[in-house]
This record gives C-alpha cells, structure tokens and sequence, in this order.
C-alpha cells in the first residue's frame, strides 16, 4: 500500500496515487452523528477534523466585531505550523469521520456549509474526493461552484450541494479543502457537512418544500434556486399546477432560476403537477436578466457536460408589460443599450459586467438554454466530441409569453427536440413614428426574436410562434437542422417582424442536411404600422451583407473581404482574426431542403442570400398568398439596391449569391 504523498498544488496533479486507508471499519449509519457533522473553533470534536501541515496550515484570529473565533486561510503565505514547515498555504483542509460516511456510503448527497467573513471581493470555492470527475479524473479534489466574496465585512453563510460525495480521505489523507485561491485569505468561522439525502434512487422534489408558494405574491427566487442546488442528476423538479384555477398567482420570480446550480448537472426534468394544467413562473417588474438560465457562467465551467434535460408542461411569463430593454443612454452612445441602469439587463449574480453593455446572456428574455457548443469545429462532430456539447435536450409543451427584448427563447448544443411549444408575443417591432408602439416602454429597437438556436441536428417541430418582432424562428447555423411543421404569426395590430424563419449561419457555416418544410408565416398584422418583411429567408447576407469581425473557426468566407460583390469561397474558411462576410456552406453532395411551405400577407416571401452551393438545393412545391407592402421601408437601418429603386416591392422569389431560374435576382439588405 503506498503512502499519501504531498499536498497537491492549485496546477500540479499528484505524483503518486494513493490507496486510503479508513479511520474505522465500521459501516456509517444514519443517527451515529445525526444528519450533520461539523468543526468550530474552540468547540468539541463532531465529526469534522481540521488538517494542518503542507499547504493547509491555518491561524485562529478573531475579526473585528465579531466575539467568534474564526480560522484563516495563508493566502500564499507560510504560516506557522507544529511542523514548522515553511510552505505556502492555501488551503482550509479536513477530514470527515468515516463513522459518519465514508466511500460514498450511506449516502453520496450532502451539502457543505461555510459561515465566512465577507472581506474583499476575492473567491473562494471546494475541492472534495467525489465519486469520479476532477481535475485527475479519478474524482479527487473535484473543483465546487465558486463563491465571490462582496466585501460587506458581515458574516454570511453559503450552502453547497453536492450529489457525488466519496469521502474515501483520498485528498491527502482528507475528503475535501476550501481553497483560497491566491486572491485573499479566507475567514472561516464554522464549516458543517450535512447529509441531505439517504436516497440512493433519483428523486422528484416539489419546489413548494423549499418554500416556494404560488398561490401568494410574495418572491419564491430564492426558495426554488435552494431545491434546484439540492437536485442530482436524474432528478425530477416539480412546479404546482394550476393557471387554470382562479386564486392562483404562479411563482414570482424576481431573480434568474439557474437549472444546473451550481454545479454540471445532467438527465433532469423540469415539470408541472399536472400535465394537462401548467404550472406558471412569472417575472416580476424588478427581475434582471432572463427568468430562466440553464447554468451560470460566473460559477460553472464546461457547459457541454450538461446532457438530456427535459423542460415540459410549464408556462413563463417575461412580464414585458413592466420590465424594461434599455435606460437612457451612456454617456457617448447615440442610443440607448441595455446595461443594467433604469433597465431589466442584468443578473442576480456576477454575470453581467456593465462595461460589456448589450450583452445578449443579460437581456430581459424569458427563457435560455444555451448548452455546451464547438465553434471550433467546422464539421460540427458532436458526436465524437461528447464534452464539448450539451446534447439531448428536450422542450415540449411550453408556453413562453411577453418576452421584453433579445428573445423569448434561445438555446444551443446538438441534438435537441423542441416541440409543440408555444411564443406569444416578444419585444417591439414598430418603425413608423406616427404608429402606436404594442410596448410603450420600448425603444424602436427593442426588438426580440421567437426561438433563436445553435448548432447541429436540432429539430424544431409544430410550434407556434405569435408576435415575435425580429424573427420567428432563426439560427445562427448548424448542419442536419429540421424546421418543420411551425406557424409564424402576425397578429392583428401593430405588430411585425424582419423574418418568419431565418438560417443565418454566421457562426456555424456548415448547414448541409437542413430541411425547413411545411412551415406557415402568416401576417394578419396592419399594412402600415406593422407586417412581416419576409417570410423564409436562408442566408445571411440578408443581415449586415453577412459581414462580421474575428469570425469562428466555423465560418465560411473569404478573409478581408466584406463587399457586395465578394464572390463564394467555394469551400473556405474565415481567417478569424479579420472581418469576414459569411456564407452558408452546402458541400459537394450536400443538400438543403426548402418544400411544402406557405407565406401569406408579407412583402417578400422567399429569400436566398449568401449560400456557398456546391451540393444541391432542393426547392419546390413553397406557396404564397395576398403579398403586399408592409412598414420594411420605415426600418430605417434597411437600404435599398442603389440605382435600381428607392423599395424593394412585393416579391415572391428572390435569389441573390446563388442565383435561381425564375427567382428576381434582387439583393436586399439590413443592418441596424
């Protein structure tokens, strides 16, 4: 058996592996400690040991108003030590008493809890031996979410679940160390494991046991973030059902849900009591960001771990009656941004930083799923590539409403289902000055597509998409997507929107095996104030002429060169580290379908603009009805084909890069 070798440090792996050896022999049993060990200075022994030696040398100090001791972290200083060893230390190390749990029994579900000092604005987060994962690979000292200190100078308390505890003292000899991380020293006063589950089978968790209440007006946020942080994989989460009785009010969510939270979570589902009755999680007026986020990014890393997560039978509202795109205007800037002054952009956490004003991940949208992708990856294999993209996500049965501006819902990865979900009504789309805006907070460019997505082999199947006021349906590219079986509407009023469906591939270029067939756009909306400008429109020169700067690994086009008249790259990449005007690429025995379609009300009702065709296009049987003029000509950041006219018309076909028999070769343009 080989001895336990040093400490590792934050980078080096260890240079041995070591083969534990438990304190006791004795089988853990719940009661032997209770639910709860834990270590406090000057208190007796519970449980929970405290290391020193190595890296993991601490000092007792007493804070400023506080009379409670507390242990403090070195911070890359060597503090003193019975050992009088002169090493840098950077970790609070201990050790759980296997009587207590030990190799992952009786339970692999606990939650750690850490009474800090909030001093500085420096992190601190958990490595802990976990049943597999790690920086190693082997589950020893598996990185937790990090926590970012706020400098308030008061004693706060974090709680961190974990589903896959091991405890099996394989993190030198101990089962998990609070690292300091060389950006300030910690202060601890008290840290606990407790034991939050004996079940050893995926569980199904109501919300309402956290305290969430939705038959009372009061903020549930912080309730169900607290039962979505206890959540395993596998696990079922369950809203209360109800929209359809009469008392009741839905969860008002007044902070961003994050699903996996707040580490990478796979195979959960997200669902109502009852099917057949939704559940509803409703903004409030003071909600910043999204009201529901697939995972963090201030705190989770690889997002492309997170597999087969299923949301169904849930209504969310984004309140865009009360919330609020853009505030005033920067100093400098010619118009409003979102950025999180008189304005809903933003996060309860530190995801959004003011000076990257505008940033999409913060807009007041409703719901996004954005998963693990490769932009690297001109081939788009995700398949051989498992890590890097989140796959078999589903979304069914959902209804989305009242997005504010961005989107109501966007999402990205490989492989997922959306089905039978419905968009009712997002951002703002009126032009013309003298018409009266559907969202009177709204500046003109508060607009919001229905579904925006990302990546390979999606399909989106019998949605109906109400109101959106940018586009219906559109993606940035990906091959072997399905679009199939959709309505896109434009209401009676003023509302409009740029485009039904859209693929403008300016971030994955590869989008051989698309099939966009047997979709509705229909525009009901008013002639003047309102309308749909067009009705499919596949490639991306349609939006900016397709140009755009330090371009993915994933692009197609030709480097430096972003005029009108830039031919097709027949193949080649962008170089990332110019501007590039993007196409959507078709390889030689490639194919994208476009059949079976119907448009009825808009300007234009097809149009094909920057594809790179060396495989085929198949296009037949896409119907049209009653096109006519729409307010396009009051979107002041479209222009029109010079020297040809000052409008565009009414046109059924249009081609433009390629070309098509019997389609007007008519190139058409919008950049806002």
């Amino acid at each position: 058996m080989v001895s336990c070798g040093p400490t590792p440090t934050l980078t080096a792996p260890p240079t041995e592996t070591c083969t534990p050896e438990p304190i006791s022999t004795i089988t853990p049993t719940p009661g032997l400690f209770g639910d709860e060990v834990s270590f406090e200075p000057g208190t007796p022994y519970a449980g929970l040991a405290i290391n020193s030696g190595g890296d993991v040398d601490t000092e007792i100090v007493t804070p400023p108003r506080s009379n409670r001791d507390a242990f403090r972290s070195g911070n890359g200083q060597a503090l003193p030590s019975p050992d009088h060893n002169t090493v840098q230390d950077y970790y609070i190390q201990f050790r759980v008493d296997d009587d207590f749990l030990y190799a992952g029994s009786p339970t692999t579900r606990i939650v750690f809890i850490i009474e800090y000092l909030d001093e500085g604005t420096d992190t601190f987060h958990i490595q802990y031996d976990a049943l597999e994962g790690g920086q190693y690979g082997n589950g020893q000292f598996k990185d937790t979410a990090v926590i970012h200190k706020t400098g308030t100078g008061q004693m706060k308390t974090v709680e961190i679940p974990v589903c896959d505890a091991n405890f099996a003292n394989r993190d030198q000899d101990s089962d998990f160390r609070i690292a300091d991380a060389g950006d300030g020293a910690e202060t601890i006063f008290r840290v606990a494991v407790r034991i939050t589950s004996y079940d050893a089978e995926p569980i199904e968790i109501n919300v309402d046991s956290c305290g969430a209440d939705p038959f009372d007006n009061l903020p549930d946020s912080d309730a169900i973030q607290d039962c979505l942080s206890q959540v395993c994989s596998g696990d079922t989460v369950l809203f209360t059902s109800g929209v359809e009785n009469p008392d009741y009010q839905g969860y008002m969510i007044d902070k961003t849900l994050f699903l996996s939270y707040p580490g990478l979570k796979s195979d959960l589902t997200f669902t109502s009591t009852d099917e057949n009755n939704h559940a509803l999680l409703q903004a409030t007026a003071d909600l910043k960001g999204f009201v529901v986020h697939l995972w963090s990014r201030s705190i989770t890393q690889n997002p492309g771990l997170i597999d087969n997560i299923t949301i169904e039978h849930l209504s969310i509202d984004g309140n865009r009656a009360e919330r609020v795109c853009m505030g005033d205007p920067l100093p400098g800037q010619e118009r409003a941004i979102g950025e999180g002054e008189n304005d809903n952009w933003g996060s309860w956490l530190p995801e959004c930083d003011p000076e990257n004003a505008g940033d999409a991940w913060c807009n007041p949208g409703v719901l996004y799923l954005n998963g693990g992708i490769d932009t690297s990856d001109p081939q788009q294999d995700f398949a051989a590539n498992p890590d890097t993209w989140s796959t078999g996500i589903i979304v069914q049965d959902v209804f989305l409403s009242n997005a504010e501006c961005g989107t109501a819902f966007f999402f990205s990865g490989a492989d997922f289902l959306i089905d039978s979900i419905t968009v009712d009504t997002a951002g703002e789309h009126v032009h013309v000055p003298s018409c009266t805006m559907t969202d009177p907070d709204d500046p003109v460019s508060g607009w919001s597509d229905g579904i925006t997505f990302l990546g390979p082999s999606h399909e989106l199947t019998n949605n109906l998409i109400l109101n959106p006021s940018d586009i219906g349906i559109v993606s940035f590219g990906g091959r072997d997507i399905t679009i199939s079986g959709n309505t896109i509407k434009a209401e009676e009023g003023n509302y409009g929107m740029f485009a039904g469906i859209a693929m403008h591939p300016n971030t994955l270029g590869l989008i051989t095996g698309l099939e966009v067939t047997d979709n509705q756009v229909i525009n009901e909306a008013d002639h003047t104030c309102g309308g749909i400008h067009m009705g499919i429109n596949l490639g991306v020169h349609t939006w900016t002429n397709g140009c755009i700067g330090h371009p993915t690994p994933a692009t197609y086009g030709i480097a430096e060169d972003c005029s009108l008249s830039s031919p097709a790259p027949m193949g080649a990449l962008c170089s990332t580290d110019t501007y590039c005007r993007t196409w959507g690429h078709i390889p030689a025995g490639g194919t994208v379908t476009m059949t079976g379609n119907y448009v009825e009300g808009a300007q234009v009702a097809y149009v094909i603009s920057g594809l790179d065709v060396l495989g085929e296009l198949v296009i037949d049987n896409n119907q049209f009805a009653d096109l006519h003029l729409v307010d396009w000509e009051a979107d002041t950041g479209c222009v029109w084909e010079p020297g040809i006219s000052d409008s565009w018309g009414v046109i059924p076909f249009v081609a433009h890069n390629p070309a098509i028999p019997g389609w007007v070769d008519q190139r058409i343009i919008c950049a806002r």
